[in-house]
């Protein structure tokens, strides 16, 4: 009678982990337009971004929602329930081992001109506390798979713990996004803020 419990408890839990719509503050400017040769505008003190950078910038927020849907995913795939709980969760975690290795890919592979920004080195120090918050994560997945009786409801309780600290990791790299977006000093701050995958992700 517990296992139900502790399927409904990780539904719960990744339902409250997920930042309510509105709660992180929104960019206090519109987007400039990128352009590799303009000029700084009134009020910024940084070259506005090339469309090489605002496209990196989106390919970050986009992978940075890929991630946070797949670790979600987490909720179904414990749900099983079963003998089958174990194989629902590896292939899950799959999926985010790839949307996480994409992310950090992408992070670490900035374009032209960005990495003296002042911004970058947060941000990927953010998706670095990411990464590793999923190594965790892969551990307590690996330990449902083969167990069953006390063992498993162990077993997913941890996992509900650790896919809390995952999300919440995530929540706290897309604040650092938003905060970057209104660093007027920062070209990469302006390619989030004129990135349309941005303003989803921070919305």
């Amino acid at each position: 009678m517990k296992k139900p419990i502790v399927f409904m408890a990780l539904l719960v839990l990744l339902a409250g982990c997920a930042p309510a719509d509105g709660t992180e503050p929104s960019p206090s400017s519109s987007p400039p337009s990128a352009s590799s040769t303009a000029t700084p505008s009134d009020g910024q003190t940084a070259s506005p971004p090339t469309d090489a950078q605002v496209t990196w910038a989106g390919k970050v927020c986009s992978d940075i929602s890929t991630l946070k849907t797949d670790v979600q995913g987490l909720a179904s795939a414990a749900a099983t329930g079963g003998d089958s709980v174990g194989t629902a969760v590896s292939g899950q975690m799959d999926t985010i081992s790839a949307s996480a290795t994409t992310l950090v890919d992408t992070v670490m592979s900035p374009p032209e001109n960005l990495g003296d920004d002042p911004e970058l080195l947060s941000v990927q120090d953010s998706i670095d506390t990411v990464d590793q918050s999923l190594k965790t994560l892969q551990t307590s997945a690996s330990a449902v798979e083969g167990t069953s009786g006390a063992a498993l409801i162990d077993a997913l309780a941890t996992l509900v713990g650790d896919t809390g600290t995952v999300l919440s990791d995530v929540a706290a790299t897309v604040q650092t996004i938003t905060t970057a977006t209104q660093d007027t000093s920062s070209t990469l701050g302006q390619s989030f803020r004129a990135a349309p995958e941005c303003a989803d992700l921070t919305s």
